[in-house]
């Protein structure tokens, strides 16, 4: 089985192993990305409008588990989403692997879960860009197996060819 955040740049990121799988994706909005709303795409570093100040202080709250910025979502809004897509995963009969095509702010909430660290708790593990994350179901509980893998990213032995 193959899910996927239904975002374009999660979907078209894991086409290519569906259609070398033939397996049809699954869409599921549980594995969307945090929305941030009216800071939605603004960095601190970045932000230089008139509204600096304002937007400033609604990305700092964003960090509050239960601070919902305009449009957006808590990080509480986002660990109820994840809870739900394992516990969707867990009252299904699965054989073999699911992959599962998600973002950052997904799978911070997913190590927190599993780990049992609070959403208030200062992030401290990685979750670097194209990197894949390994966890086993044993019953209805979850556990990580790899996290943050990325040997698959070394190119040191590849060859550019033209």
């Amino acid at each position: 089985m193959i899910f996927s955040s239904p975002l374009k740049r999660a979907y078209s990121s894991i086409e290519p192993l569906a259609r070398k799988k033939q397996k049809a994706i699954i869409c599921s909005k549980n594995l969307i990305e945090r929305g941030f709303g009216v800071v939605e795409g603004l960095e601190m570093g970045n932000i230089k409008s008139a509204k600096a100040y304002e937007q400033k202080l609604i990305l700092r709250q964003t960090a509050e588990k239960n601070y919902r910025p305009d449009g957006g979502e808590s990080l509480w809004d986002v660990n109820i989403r994840v809870k739900e897509f394992l516990g969707f995963l867990s009252t299904i009969h699965i054989k073999g692997i699911v992959v599962c095509m998600t973002h950052g702010g997904v799978l911070d909430i997913l190590h927190r879960i599993i780990m049992n660290e609070p959403l208030s708790s200062e992030r401290k593990w990685a979750i670097p860009n194209g990197a894949f994350f390994l966890l086993e179901r044993c019953k209805s509980e979850f556990k990580i197996i790899k996290w943050a893998e990325t040997s698959h990213l070394d190119s040191s032995g590849m060859l550019d060819e033209y």
